[in-house]
C-alpha cells in the first residue's frame, strides 16, 4: 500500500496559508483561514472562531496536526512576544468517534501521537475550531495574533 499525503497549512487571524492536492484526494479549498472573533476588549477574555474543511477522499483517511516551526500552533502577536493561551478541536460526523469532545491545547493538538480518522469517501466536512483566551490579569498587547497549523492526511 502506498503511502500518500496531503497537507494543508491553516491560519488563524488573517494569516496567508496554502494547501497541495494530490490525485483525487485533495482539500476541495487548499486555503483556509480563521479569524477570532469579536476583538479582545480586556483582560481574562476568551473568543473562538471556526471554518469548514472539506476533504475530498476515496477512502479512509488519518488526519494529523504539526507546525513548521516550534510555537506555531500558540496565537502570537504579529509584531510583539505577547501570546495568548490557545486552544483548538476537530468535529465533524466523517470524524466518528475520533472528533474531540472538548478543546485540546495547543500543544497537545499537534502532539504526533494524535490524530483523527476520517470515515467513507467522498466529500466530508470536517469543522476546525480555534480559542484564544487572554492573560487574566493584564490586557493583552493589541494587535494581530496570528497561529499556523499543517493538517497533513493520510490514506
Amino acid at each position: 500500500m502506498w503511502d500518500r499525503t496531503l497537507r494543508v497549512i491553516l491560519a488563524v487571524l488573517g494569516c496567508v496559508t496554502c494547501g497541495l492536492a494530490l490525485g483525487a484526494t485533495g482539500w476541495v479549498q487548499p486555503e483556509y483561514t480563521v479569524t477570532l472573533s469579536p476583538a479582545f476588549a480586556g483582560a481574562g477574555q476568551t473568543r473562538t472562531g471556526s471554518t469548514v474543511l472539506t476533504l475530498n477522499h476515496d477512502g479512509p483517511a488519518t488526519i494529523q496536526a504539526s507546525v513548521v516551526q516550534a510555537g506555531d500552533e500558540v496565537l502570537s502577536h504579529d509584531t510583539t512576544a505577547d501570546t495568548l493561551v490557545t486552544s483548538y478541536s476537530l468535529t465533524g460526523a466523517a470524524l466518528g468517534a475520533s472528533a474531540d469532545a472538548d478543546w485540546v491545547s495547543s500543544s497537545q493538538f499537534v502532539a504526533p501521537a494524535r490524530s483523527y480518522t476520517v470515515e467513507g469517501s467522498g466529500l466530508s466536512d470536517i469543522t476546525f475550531h480555534v480559542r484564544g483566551a487572554a492573560a487574566p490579569l493584564r490586557a493583552n498587547d493589541a494587535g494581530a495574533y496570528s497561529a499556523s497549523i499543517v493538517l497533513t492526511v493520510t490514506w
